[in-house]
């Protein structure tokens, strides 16, 4: 539940005065304090009737004020979290297989257009493996 806001010695008058002011720069939009107040109004009759279906009576229910929306007032609301993300097992067969595709990486970044597309040809048909040692024998000329 939110902190009720204090105000201070601030009068009516003084709040008009700020809110037209924060209006005029941009920082709240005339809709926003509408649906501001459209807010604490419907929270309130809710609180009444909540408070008469269980028996007791609510002479005038206290007002609020809820204070400015936020950025993800109603995006996030309602959404459910998320599950936590799959944690990939380094098995020595995938340890291998990221060693190689750094190896091919490394050696295809070292040759010439030709030599590359054909590399990348070699690794295709024949499997990463026989790519690394074809472009280790290009790299050795």
């Amino acid at each position: 539940m939110a902190r009720p806001l204090n105000f201070g010695a601030l009068s009516r008058d003084d709040l008009v005065v700020a809110l037209r002011d924060l209006v005029a720069r941009g920082v709240v939009s005339a809709n926003d304090i509408r649906l501001m107040v459209e807010r604490a109004r419907r929270i309130s009759s809710l609180e009444a009737e909540l408070e008469r279906l269980r028996g007791g009576t609510a002479a005038r229910p206290a007002r609020r004020f809820r204070g400015a929306r936020t950025p993800t007032a109603g995006r996030n609301a309602s959404a459910a979290p998320k599950p936590p993300k799959r944690r990939i097992t380094n098995t020595p067969k995938r340890q291998a297989a990221l060693r190689r595709q750094g190896q091919y990486l490394v050696a295809l970044k070292r040759l010439s257009g030709r030599d590359h597309a054909r590399v990348k040809a070699v690794a295709k048909e024949s499997g990463v493996q026989a790519a690394i040692e074809l472009a280790g024998r290009l790299l050795a000329k």
